[in-house]
């Protein structure tokens, strides 16, 4: 399991490395506010809210850097909040 902390404007981690192949579990909390999560390149999706655990789990297929961004508008800095998956073989 791979915990991501959201909350303005940043992702900890915002580098998140993980193999083709393999089944993974990210689990999300929020510091802050309402954040989003969406990598569409690997059809991931999740609301980020205060007080709760999202978990997505997902087995990534294909190998690469694929970004990931915040898609609930959460205010100025909302645009550098983004990270990215990558899928190794």
């Amino acid at each position: 399991m791979i915990k991501v902390t959201a909350k303005k404007f940043e992702y900890s981690p915002s580098t998140i490395t993980v193999k083709k192949g393999v089944p993974v579990v990210l689990e999300f909390t929020s510091l802050d506010r309402l954040h989003g999560f969406n990598c569409p390149a690997l059809g991931i999706r999740s609301d980020i809210e205060p007080g709760k655990t999202n978990t997505v789990e997902f087995t990534p297929q294909k190998a690469g850097k694929f970004p990931f961004h915040c898609d609930n508008f959460c205010g100025a800095g909302h645009e550098e909040m983004k990270g990215t998956i990558i899928v190794t073989e």
